[in-house]
């Protein structure tokens, strides 16, 4: 169905206005002081589609968005959506600099976001959030700040940071929450922000993780369930940090036709 990816250029809204279907290619767009790499996937027939923006997890030697093309053409495949996969700052081509990390971060998805909704093959009022990891703890600080999310998928995420940092015998997480080895790191707790979000949400996480505790899953749950919000906990029982794109299919599909359903009825014959 999909094409092979291009090499990045910066491409402008009419660019991608005019982006053949069944095809995925890899961009740069401007952002908050510099250029961010996203893949882009169009599903077959006119559209409009859902769009699902998909955040990748941490990677040593810097790998970004390309992490989760599977990811993101199997959900263009399966249910047409359309998927925006971006390379958060620090990783792929993605150059921002300027202001604090959190912020340049924050920065980086809502651009990504309102790009891609001025699309017109795109439903600018259905969007969905995929996060692995890293990505899953940017999507939990963002649900708020983003309108028309439809879905949330959260893989192997960390929602309460100070008792992660706390409880952790991973210098590896220790690092990566503390790089500068401050005395009394500030790190955010997006439990509590969790009254405010509206959108169904899905966690997913390995049983047997052993960098981000099944703790975090189950505090996530607790949390939602306790303020009555739409919810969905499916532990792998065999599994640990790294979640395999063939054991996370049938829950993620599941999840989504139940929320919001298959895009594909708008496919051309």
């Amino acid at each position: 169905m999909l094409s092979g990816c291009v090499h990045a250029t910066t491409l402008s809204v009419r660019d991608l206005s005019e982006f053949p279907e069944a095809t995925t290619s890899d961009f740069l767009f401007a952002t908050a002081n510099g250029k961010a790499e996203a893949y882009l996937t169009r599903p077959r027939g006119p559209g409009p589609f859902p769009l699902m923006l998909l955040l990748h997890g941490h990677s040593w030697v810097g790998l970004g968005a390309s992490r989760l093309l599977p990811a993101a053409q199997f959900f263009a495949h399966e249910l047409c959506y359309a998927t925006l996969a971006l390379s958060l700052p620090g990783y792929g081509r993605t150059e921002i600099g300027g202001a604090p990390a959190a912020q340049i971060t924050r920065q980086v998805v809502l651009d990504a976001v309102q790009l891609a909704r001025q699309l017109p093959w795109i439903d600018a009022n259905r969007l969905y959030i995929y996060g692995f990891s890293r990505g899953a703890v940017v999507a939990a600080a963002m649900i708020n700040q983003i309108e028309a999310v439809k879905g949330v998928l959260l893989l192997a995420g960390a929602y309460d940071l100070p008792r992660l940092y706390r409880d952790t015998e991973s210098i590896w997480i220790k690092k990566l929450l503390n790089p500068n080895g401050d005395p009394d790191p500030k790190l955010e707790n997006f439990l509590p922000e969790t009254d405010r979000w509206s959108a169904p949400i899905l966690i997913l996480h390995g049983a047997r993780d052993g960098m981000i505790p099944v703790s975090q899953a189950n505090l996530l749950r607790d949390q939602l369930q306790s303020l009555g919000k739409p919810h969905r906990l499916v532990l792998l029982p065999d599994r640990g940090h790294w979640l395999r794109l063939d054991e996370i299919k049938q829950p993620a599909v599941s999840f989504l036709k139940e929320n919001g359903g298959s895009a594909c009825s708008t496919r051309v014959p």
